[in-house]
């Protein structure tokens, strides 16, 4: 019999985390990460759906908490401040605005590609069909993309193993550059060149880095911001393919 994670309750004090702007944004980024499986509460305490609680958070003047964990499922509370908040409103709602946008994708099929690596291996959908694809949208001048290229790296060594998890990303630059930048950070996805028009036009990427969970049957699964994000939505996705 699997245990399941005890239930907790959180003590926020709303007023406090919300009187100074950075002192929210660690709370949110750290506590409220919008990107993960989460139970969605109003100002009034009744449930909705994740979709309405983000239309919520970037229409109305209201922010986000998280109060309390039932079975390992994380619960999010919406609540009214007693005062204005124009700069902590406006990224609330801008996050807000990004996960919708990500969590619209989901369930979608990834269009059709046919990418060829900076090492001329080639890609397309009926070639990773049956795998899971893992995408990293980013450019060279991108410092956040660039950041995490330790983190992508040692998700690329926990999975090395496994011939059904593939790990491409999609770079805007030029081959040439993407080849001399290279050398001096490592990278260990696949790294395909000038796919902008691809992110731009067909996935509508407007943000970076953003990293894509594709499923074996070529449908989006997650669409995130941050690798940390995308790891447990992998960890499950790799865990139900056949075999494991």
């Amino acid at each position: 019999m699997l245990a399941t994670a005890p239930d907790e309750n959180y003590t926020i004090h709303p007023e406090e985390i919300l009187k100074d702007y950075d002192r929210w944004y660690a709370y949110t980024y750290d506590k409220v990460p919008l990107s993960q499986d989460f139970i969605g509460l109003d100002a009034d305490s009744n449930r909705i759906d994740k979709r309405t609680f983000l239309h919520q958070l970037i229409t109305e003047d209201v922010i986000a908490f998280r109060i309390r964990l039932v079975q390992g499922m994380p619960v999010y509370k919406l609540y009214k401040p007693g005062r204005h908040l124009d700069n902590i409103r406006s990224t609330a709602a801008q996050l807000a605005s990004i996960e919708m946008k990500n969590f619209q994708m989901e369930g979608a099929l990834l269009p059709e590609f046919r990418f060829t690596d900076l090492n001329g291996q080639s890609y397309t959908n009926e070639a990773v069909k049956g795998k899971l694809l893992v995408l990293k949208c980013w450019f060279i001048h991108c410092v956040a993309c660039v950041q995490e290229f330790p983190d992508c790296n040692a998700l690329v060594d926990a999975y090395k193993d496994r011939k059904d998890v593939l790990f491409v990303s999609l770079a805007i630059d030029k081959k040439k550059e993407l080849e001399a930048f290279l050398k001096t950070r490592a990278l260990r996805y696949a790294v395909i060149p000038e796919t902008g028009p691809f992110m731009v036009d067909k996935l509508h990427i407007n943000s970076y880095p953003t990293h894509i969970l594709i499923g074996p049957d070529g449908k989006i699964l997650k669409v995130v911001s941050s690798i940390d994000q995308l790891k447990p939505f992998l960890k499950r996705a790799a865990g139900r393919l056949p075999g494991h």
